[in-house]
């Protein structure tokens, strides 16, 4: 049986350590979408309290969202799909994508926006999705190791294995899916700051011979991507014809 063993280390000035390092590190990359909450828009989840509800082994809502179980706990839920708006300029005016990355595991970082980059979050929160596929040669448990300030949820097969919600501060929990098949399979995280008291996230899976690679980057980054190119691709024609 495959085994991935993880171990946390979170980056806060306040809070954390040095992330443990490996010899049999996996490797790992997944892809990053970043968002900013504005905290002069008031949105009801940010800046104060409130726990989502979500259930373990539940799915992915039908925008690729996660699902809250009534009674919610939180007030950004589409009334129709009862999907975490969070993450979605799309079903919530209040958030912004704000760009896209790669990262590598282990990973540890301050989550300001904007994509990770900022000092504080006295302005804007961050939420951000990390999305990533591994093979398995054959029938096997991951084991992953997740720590967040705020919010923090991972689904592997669009399954929901482990979370850690609520506004909280740095809090490190460890979580091993069920029996995964062999072949293909894909992990999501989902992340968000809600609080002025900081923000982190740690997220680390461990094995030899498994290699995690960056999922295909959502359907408005890859329009914007496609934008720039055709943009590009005018210019050096007007310069061909100069």
């Amino acid at each position: 049986m495959l085994r991935l063993a993880a171990t946390i280390g979170l980056a806060t000035a306040a809070a954390l350590g040095a992330v443990t390092a490996y010899a049999n590190s996996v490797n790992a990359t997944l892809s990053a979408t970043y968002f900013e909450v504005c905290d002069s828009c008031n949105p009801p989840d940010f800046g104060g309290a409130g726990t989502p509800n979500l259930t373990l082994g539940s799915s992915l809502g039908p925008n690729g969202l996660p699902v809250a179980t009534s009674p919610y706990g939180i007030s950004d839920v589409d009334p129709t799909t009862q999907e975490i708006t969070w993450w979605s300029p799309t079903l919530n005016i209040a958030v912004v994508q704000t760009g896209t990355g790669i990262i590598s595991l282990p990973y540890s970082s301050n989550m300001y926006a904007p994509d990770s980059t900022g000092g504080n979050d006295g302005s804007f929160f961050e939420t951000a999705v990390f999305a990533g596929n591994f093979t398995l040669s054959a029938p096997s448990t991951v084991e992953f190791a997740l720590g967040s300030d705020d919010d923090s949820f991972i689904y592997v097969d669009g399954i929901l294995i482990g979370q850690n919600p609520g506004i909280h501060g740095v809090t490190n929990v460890n979580f091993t899916s069920g029996t995964l098949p062999a072949g293909a399979n894909s992990i999501e995280v989902f992340y968000d700051d809600r609080n002025q008291t900081g923000a982190a996230l740690s997220l680390n899976l461990i094995s030899s011979g498994v290699t995690i690679t960056p999922a295909v980057p959502e359907p408005t980054s890859l329009l914007v991507l496609g934008a720039g190119l055709i943009g590009l691709s005018r210019i050096r024609r007007r310069k061909r014809v100069r």
